[in-house]
């Protein structure tokens, strides 16, 4: 498996980075591992970074761990989402759209330091220094 979780404290974000092929088998373990993170250091947000890496799960894999994901979080844990702009139409609109529906704020993003920047800062303070999600 490639992916590594990371706590950031200085953006209060619990960070995984996938690298490579993702089969649905790394996704589960991946996100427990993100999960159990967030927890611990009872952070303001989760990064899902998969600039690097292809995703090679069905949908509905990929919907049944972000809905572990998120249901594992505390409430009012952001999760921020970090992809290439082709992916942006597929995995990571799976993910924010459950995210939503769960009641989370979701950014996408395609650069880290935006997305770590939109978890550390409130939505005014986020927007004052450009660390605002893509819309499209």
């Amino acid at each position: 498996m490639t992916f590594t979780v990371t706590h950031d404290p200085a953006s209060h974000a619990a960070c995984l980075t996938h690298v490579g092929p993702v089969d649905a088998e790394e996704i589960l373990a991946s996100r427990q591992e993100l999960r159990d993170v967030a927890i611990a250091q009872s952070v303001r947000g989760v990064l899902i970074n998969i600039r690097d890496s292809s995703i090679n799960a069905e949908p509905v894999q990929i919907i049944d761990n972000v809905q572990g994901l998120v249901d594992g979080l505390a409430p009012g844990t952001k999760l921020a989402f970090v992809s290439k702009a082709e992916d942006q139409k597929t995995v990571s609109m799976i993910v924010a759209t459950v995210a939503h529906s769960s009641g989370r704020k979701v950014g996408q993003f395609h650069e880290l330091e935006k997305a770590l920047g939109w978890i550390r800062l409130d939505w005014d303070a986020a927007v004052a220094s450009g660390f605002v999600p893509i819309v499209d």
